[in-house]
C-alpha cells in the first residue's frame, strides 16, 4: 500500500521537475533570442540606415528625414551642385549640405525674412550674383557658391584653409561684419579670432549691449552662425558616408 502511495507522488514530483525545466529552457531560450536580436539586425542594416549608429550629434529623427531626402530630393540637384564645384572649388558635397541646412533642398523655401531658393540668397546677394530668379535651382546653387567663394577669398587673412571656410560658412548665414566683429571681440578677449573653436565661443556675446555697443555692426543673434556651421558639418559628415560614388578630396575641407 505505501508503495503504491509512493509512485503517484514520485509521478508528481518528475512533472513538475519537468514543468520547471521547460519553463527554464523557455525563458532561457527568449533571453538568448533577445541577446542576438541587436546582433543581427546589425549585421541586416543598409550602409545607409548604419549612419545612425556613428554617433552624429543630430537627432535620430532628423538624420532619417535627412536620409530620405538624399535618396528622393538630392538627386534632383546633384548635377548642379557637381557643376559649382567645377566653377568655384569648393566640394559639391559641402554646397550641398549647405543647401540643405539652408533650404531642405526645398526649391520654393521662402523665409519670412524674404529669402528664398536652395541656397536662400537675399535679393541684394541674388542682385550681386547676377541671379535674377532666385527660385530657379541652377541659378541658386550656382549663385550661392560664388558667393560662399566670394566670402572666403575676402577673409585671405585667415592662413588656415579649413578655418577660413568654417568663418566664410558663418558668414553667410550672419554677414561677413559680424564675423569681423566677432574676431575683434575675440582679440580683445584674449582668443585666437581665426581659429573657428575659439571664435564660436565669442559670436553669441555679439547678442549682449555689454559686448555689441562699440562694434562697428552692433547686434546680431550670434548663436544663429554657430548652430548654422555646426549643423553643416554633421550633415557633411553623412552625405561623405551616403554618396555612393566615392567623392574625390575637396580642395577645401570643414
Amino acid at each position: 500500500m505505501k508503495s503504491f502511495q509512493r509512485k503517484p507522488r514520485i509521478l508528481h514530483t518528475i512533472q513538475y521537475l519537468v514543468q520547471r525545466l521547460f519553463l527554464v529552457v523557455l525563458i532561457g531560450g527568449g533571453v538568448l533570442l533577445l541577446w542576438e536580436i541587436p546582433y543581427s539586425e546589425d549585421n541586416a542594416l543598409s550602409h545607409k540606415n548604419r549612419v545612425l549608429q556613428l554617433g552624429n550629434d543630430l537627432p535620430s529623427y532628423e538624420i532619417k528625414v535627412f536620409l530620405n531626402h538624399i535618396a528622393t530630393r538630392l538627386p534632383h540637384y546633384q548635377k548642379e551642385f557637381q557643376q559649382a564645384e567645377k566653377s568655384t572649388g569648393i566640394s559639391w558635397v559641402l554646397l550641398a549640405a549647405m543647401s540643405y541646412q539652408e533650404s531642405k533642398w526645398n526649391r520654393h523655401a521662402i523665409s519670412p525674412t524674404g529669402v528664398r531658393g536652395l541656397m536662400m540668397l537675399t535679393r541684394s546677394t541674388a542682385a550681386d550674383m547676377g541671379i535674377h530668379n532666385r527660385l530657379d535651382p541652377k541659378k541658386s546653387i550656382a549663385g550661392g557658391a560664388r558667393y560662399l567663394s566670394h566670402l572666403y577669398k575676402r577673409l585671405s587673412h585667415v592662413p588656415n584653409g579649413l578655418e577660413r571656410m568654417r568663418l566664410a560658412l558663418a558668414s553667410y548665414n550672419v554677414g561677413l561684419g559680424h564675423v569681423k566683429d566677432a574676431q575683434l571681440l575675440g582679440q580683445r578677449l584674449g582668443k585666437n579670432p581665426n581659429r573657428w573653436n575659439d571664435l564660436k565661443a565669442v559670436l553669441p556675446l555679439l547678442a549682449k549691449k555689454k559686448y555689441y555697443k562699440d562694434l562697428p555692426h552692433r547686434y546680431a543673434r550670434g548663436w544663429e552662425p554657430v548652430q548654422y556651421v555646426t549643423r553643416i558639418r554633421e550633415y557633411r559628415k553623412i552625405l561623405d558616408q551616403v554618396v555612393e560614388k566615392e567623392v574625390k578630396k575637396p580642395q577645401v575641407e570643414i
